[in-house]
């Protein structure tokens, strides 16, 4: 039987019951650990699940109430909820973070996934505009080919009967990719899967789904996604990783120069994406995003990658067309070319030597935490590291 209720009389908040285990929230240093809310009431946490007598791992629990101002949102939030715990169950990669279950208890839904150890690359990349120092070609070409495996076996997922699922992440991001601590490569949350899914949730609004600055153009511009999409995003990921700049924040045009660049057709659509990034409240960069995902050039696409070695460079000008259709064909076939690349290197590069790269990086960082600059001075900052993240990959 489920319950709300906090059994035992130990230093911290329980969650909710579910048979013999209980998920707790620390509250022994009076601060709840990593705890954010959405406007829905969507509360995301590190808990430790635990029986009666002791903790027996760490797990990551979003949770939505019961009610809300908002009963259509909320539903739809919840349908969304129970649709990714479902999906999980054709995840199997060791790259994927697992989602143990979902539970409904006194009406608020809770769903538990695996916490992954590691450092994010969101995190590394702040090291890298702390140190001003990009990551190495090698660092890419192993994380680009580990990533590019992981979405390979979501994009060709079946389900029961065999039907492909046709699965696009939506969200590749450095939020969501991380350098696990035996420097294996992690790729986390599939809550903004597209998917043929048996009773899925159907989106109303042409839109990007994930963080916009890391969105393909043909998300960003109200178009049909389809798993190329995730590889342009992996691209832009790459980039950032390899020259401390992004696609979408290089220009020195203003976008009253930008626009004059767009023909009628281009601009109507342009104003369309920007209508509706306003009516689904996407931040307020996305317009700036549509905008340069419109009108960026091969040419800036070469400018930005001329100083990297080949084959990097070659792959990341392939990866980042604008039409999806001139991008690799599929996850595998990117992947083979970054494997390829990795196996033209003077010296082996896989998970150890990740690893020692991004501790590197990490205490270069922690000589220079007072200076986090941008990539350019239209750049969107980087968020700050903390201390816990600065130790995460260990000694």
């Amino acid at each position: 039987m489920s319950t709300a209720r906090s059994p035992w009389n130990i230093p911290g908040a329980i969650l909710f019951s579910q048979g013999e285990l209980s998920y707790e929230v620390d509250l022994s240093q009076g601060l709840v650990e990593e705890w954010a809310q959405s406007k829905l009431g969507e509360r995301t946490t590190v808990a430790w699940e635990r029986t009666s007598e002791k903790r027996l791992r760490q797990v990551i629990v979003r949770s939505l109430p019961a009610t809300s101002d908002d009963p259509e949102a909320l539903a739809k939030a919840r349908a969304r909820l129970r649709e990714e715990a479902r999906l999980a169950a054709h995840l199997h990669h060791p790259g994927i973070a697992q989602i143990f279950g979902i539970h409904e208890v006194q009406g608020a839904l809770h769903i538990v996934s695996e916490r992954v150890e590691g450092v994010s690359l969101n995190t590394l990349i702040t090291y890298s505009l702390m140190r001003k120092a990009p990551y190495t070609p090698a660092f890419c070409l192993y994380v680009g080919a580990e990533v590019a495996g992981i979405l390979h076996d979501a994009h060709s997922c079946t389900d029961e009967r065999g039907a492909p699922l046709g699965i696009v992440h939506r969200d590749v991001s450095p939020t969501r990719i991380y350098l696990g601590t035996a420097g294996e490569v992690m790729l986390t949350d599939f809550a903004c899967v597209r998917s043929l899914l048996s009773g899925r949730v159907t989106t109303t609004l042409p839109r990007p789904h994930g963080e916009v600055f890391y969105a393909s153009p043909e998300a960003l511009l109200g178009e049909e996604v389809d798993p190329r999409s995730d590889l342009f995003s992996l691209g832009l990921v790459l980039l950032e990783l390899a020259t401390g700049s992004h696609l979408y924040n290089t220009f020195t045009a203003r976008p009253g120069e930008l626009e004059k660049a767009l023909t009628p057709e281009l601009k109507e659509q342009v104003l369309g994406a920007a209508m509706t990034a306003m009516v689904a409240n996407l931040p307020d960069h996305a317009e700036d995003c549509i905008l340069r995902a419109a009108t960026f050039s091969p040419q800036d696409v070469a400018e930005l990658t001329e100083p990297l070695p080949l084959p990097l460079r070659s792959i990341l000008r392939r990866v980042l067309q604008r039409r999806p259709e001139d991008r690799y064909l599929s996850a595998a076939v990117l992947e083979a070319e970054l494997r390829v690349g990795l196996s033209m290197l003077e010296a082996p590069y896989g998970a150890t030597e990740a690893l020692e790269e991004g501790r590197h990086s990490r205490d270069g960082a922690s000589m220079n935490r007072s200076v986090i600059e941008p990539t350019s001075d239209d750049a969107f900052p980087s968020s700050m590291v903390a201390e816990d993240d600065i130790l995460s990959l260990g000694k």
